[in-house]
């Protein structure tokens, strides 16, 4: 299977990607973050999200237990209730200064699924 390449060549433009299915990215954990990582599915550079163990509602979760790694379920329960952002890292042309993080402008939701590859 070939792999796409990054498009570097594409504008920045906020893109609402719709719902991907979890399949199409990899969900990590360990007790102190969940991580998304995969290709942008708009200009298909690398990204990677952690989302760190916190308040809910301000990109951050928790557990139950202090020092528990979140099931696969439980992986999937936390990137379910974000909005993913590119951040492949390239400063496409036209991104505002004022953005906080290097991308096309991309975003999406991940669909409920069971978990990922841990």
């Amino acid at each position: 299977m070939t792999t796409p390449e990054h498009d570097l060549d594409l504008t920045y433009a906020k893109t609402d990607c719709g719902t991907r299915g979890e399949a199409e990215f990899t969900l990590g954990a360990d007790p102190h973050r969940v991580t998304v990582s995969g290709r942008c599915p708009r200009c298909e550079g690398e990204t990677g999200t952690d989302f760190p163990r916190g308040v809910a509602g301000t990109k951050g979760w928790r557990f139950w237990a202090k020092e528990e790694t979140p099931s696969p379920a439980g992986r999937s329960a936390v990137v379910a209730a974000e909005v993913l952002y590119c951040e492949c890292g390239f400063a496409h042309e036209g991104m505002p200064e004022t953005t906080g993080y290097e991308g096309c402008g991309a975003y999406w939701r991940i669909g409920p699924g069971t978990g990922g590859t841990p």
